[in-house]
């Protein structure tokens, strides 16, 4: 039971790629494309951190694929660029074993999205990582590309890299350290 709820809060595991199947070979991620305006203007720092909750409010329409989908997650936080920010993951995971012990998992595709105090949205494309076992939570290491939005966030470019800690014991999550720059 421990183990299905860390796989569960796993999926807190923030950010983000639409569907593991985007077509990259046309520039595009979760069916966005930056634009050239966007890529122009100078990066500009990003950092902050967000905390996260196993939710049931939502569904978010992520193709797992071959991947088990491990829930919903909502977050608050503040982020630069955002200010106080809400946040939406869906993970998709898949168990790392060493022999017959489950030490982790593998975080194959997130969708996610970062939500401005404006409403503006941020959406994210997560790469493949992985969460480790240690005590009673589960950490990793994300790298997450940003790949347009809404409103003054419709281009926007950039990356960051953060750190994803899982306690399934609360039922919540957290993406700390982020760093990383944004350009829109």
């Amino acid at each position: 039971m421990k183990k299905s709820l860390l796989t569960l809060m796993s999926a807190a595991v923030l950010f983000a790629s639409c569907s593991k199947n985007d077509n990259k070979e046309n520039g595009t991620v979760c069916g966005v494309r930056p634009t050239q305006t966007a890529a122009a203007k100078s990066a500009q720092p990003f950092t902050g951190q967000i905390t996260y909750h196993f939710t049931m409010d939502y569904d978010l329409p992520c193709d797992c694929g071959s991947y088990y989908p491990a829930g919903n997650f909502y977050g608050t936080g503040n982020l630069t660029h955002l200010g106080a920010s809400s946040s939406r993951i869906k993970p998709c995971l898949s168990p790392i074993f060493s022999g017959t012990t489950q030490i982790g998992d593998h975080v194959g595709v997130e969708c996610a999205s970062f939500v401005a105090a404006n409403g503006d949205e941020l959406y994210m494309y997560t790469h493949p990582y992985d969460l480790m076992y240690s005590g009673s939570v589960a950490t990793g290491t994300c790298n997450v590309d940003f790949a347009g939005g809404t409103g003054r966030f419709a281009g926007a470019t950039g990356s960051f890299t953060g750190t994803v800690t899982v306690h399934p014991a609360t039922g919540m999550a957290t993406l700390t350290d982020i760093n990383g720059t944004i350009n829109y």
